[in-house]
């Protein structure tokens, strides 16, 4: 029998586990069936105070530490994560709704993370050196800032933790980790790992809650640098809130990916991508499908493909390893998709929606069916949908293809799918996004080492293997300079 429990709330503050204090007034649901697993819980003040505070204890000695122990230190915490990998998958498929395969997939980043954000200390990145003017070595020291606050999504959050988590320690920082109040499990269990690898109590705290709790982590002046992923309304605020405290912020606030199909793209591959970028987290990420854009002349052709394979995709339980396709998160956010779809409808659109609904046991989930929407005037389709649906456009030329799919505010990630190989990236070259899959749509970085830009209100600092570790260090440089006798020469030197 599938295990559809999940454990207690729990924060980790000052190493000691408490359940948090508040109830909140929204739950937890099971989204393949509609029930109601669990009230949402939250840190109250005095335990978000203590959990702050001991950060900041924390924080000298465990940013004293040398790259060498600090890259010790990670790799085991990567071998006590390891095991929890399994447990962190359901309870992420559980909760989100993402399917078992995707989470399971998902989750090497989980532990994989910190032997990663290792090899970098290894490699160097925190300390290098310059040719000095006197012989002597000017060396660049990166440190952490101090305390961090990491704040993750509910689409795939516990991955996301790890890496921002990983790359935090790295640099010398504690951190203070808030999982997303509607899919908190697989994040807290960082905090087990933490304590099962013998990390110091307050270097690494996970605190619960919403806009509340994260609003008392972002704006204490002893919290110094804050990592977000999430919405661009709380990705403003949190960029206000850290502008008035004059700290680092990095911000991934989600996006709106256009796929430009090239005049010669072969329509199993379009349809293949654009299906792929639906149904990837069951559409509900940053990276999905925005608007798709075809040539005129082959809008009916590669619009039927699409629609030919999702009439095959099996939307089932999250859980169950056969289901293609999962349910929607939560069914206040399903109604904010149907609300956004029959906006488009009102607008003039056409909504194509051909994958059954499941029925049975699961009737009473939230399901929605992978959407297309055509004929609606692309100056209403700049928002990001965060869901499985996309507005389909027909282009005359790849001029006016580029226009359409440059008119948003967004820049995230962006796609080209074409036969002539040097044609589709002289289009992805033009393209405002801050990443550009030719001839791919895999949720996965073109490289391990390459930078995930944003631009536009996507967000602010680049995020990647090496720009997370920099963004949570400052960086001090210290060398002798020539002396004084020679700078003496020297100003003579140039006045004659």
């Amino acid at each position: 029998m599938t295990d559809r429990s999940l454990p207690d709330q729990l924060d980790l503050i000052a190493g000691q586990w408490r359940e948090p204090t508040l109830e909140r007034a929204d739950s937890i649901e099971d989204p393949n069936t509609g029930e109601v697993l669990q009230r949402q819980r939250a840190t109250d003040p005095d335990g978000v105070e203590r959990a702050i505070t001991a950060s900041e204890e924390a924080y000298p000695q465990w940013s004293s530490t040398s790259a060498e122990e600090r890259a010790a230190a990670l790799e085991a915490y990567a071998d006590a994560l390891a095991p929890l990998a399994p447990e962190c998958a359901r309870l992420e498929s559980l909760g989100s709704g993402a399917t078992i395969g995707t989470t399971s997939m998902l989750s090497f980043i989980f532990h994989a993370a910190f032997r990663l954000a290792a090899e970098q200390l290894r490699s160097g990145i925190t300390e290098t050196r310059l040719e000095g003017p006197t012989g002597r070595d000017v060396e660049v020291h990166r440190i952490g800032w101090g305390p961090a606050a990491l704040l993750v999504p509910w689409n795939a959050p516990a991955p996301m933790a790890a890496h921002k988590a990983a790359s935090a320690l790295a640099a010398g920082c504690t951190v203070l980790i808030k999982p997303p109040e509607r899919v908190p499990h697989g994040t807290a269990l960082l905090g087990r790992g933490a304590e099962q690898a013998g990390l110091p109590p307050g270097v690494v705290q996970v605190v619960h809650g919403g806009p509340e709790v994260g609003g008392r982590l972002v704006t204490d002046d002893r919290v110094r640098a804050v990592s977000f992923t999430g919405g661009i309304v709380a990705g403003r605020a949190i960029a206000h809130a850290c502008a008035e405290g004059l700290k680092p912020a990095q911000l991934e606030l989600g996006g709106h990916g256009p796929l430009v199909a090239m005049p010669d793209a072969d329509t199993a591959a379009v349809a293949d991508g654009a299906v792929a970028l639906l149904t990837t987290l069951n559409g509900q990420w940053c990276r999905a499908l925005g608007r798709l854009l075809v040539p005129e002349d082959r809008r009916e052709e590669i619009t039927e493909a699409i629609v030919a394979r999702l009439e095959a995709i099996r939307l089932g339980d999250s859980l169950e390893p056969t289901s293609a396709m999962g349910p929607i998160v939560h069914s206040s956010h399903l109604a904010m998709l149907a609300d956004r779809v029959g906006e488009l409808r009102s607008l003039g659109g056409t909504v194509l929606a051909p994958t059954p609904l499941p029925g049975g046991a699961l009737a009473g989930g939230n399901w929605m069916s992978p959407t297309l929407i055509s004929g609606v005037d692309p100056a209403h389709t700049r928002e990001e949908v965060f869901g499985p649906a996309a507005t389909v456009h027909g282009y005359s030329d790849t001029d006016e293809a580029l226009e359409i799919a440059n008119d948003n505010a967004y820049g995230l990630e962006a796609y080209v799918i074409g036969t002539d190989e040097d044609a589709a990236m002289d289009l992805g070259r033009r393209l405002h996004a801050g990443g550009v899959k030719v001839n791919g749509t895999s949720p996965m970085s073109l490289h391990l080492m390459a930078p995930r830009p944003a631009w536009g209100i996507s967000g602010l600092m680049d995020e990647g293997t090496t720009e997370t570790i920099e963004f949570f260090c400052g960086t001090r440089v210290v060398g002798v300079e020539t002396s004084g006798e020679t700078r003496a020469a020297d100003a003579a030197g140039e006045a004659s």
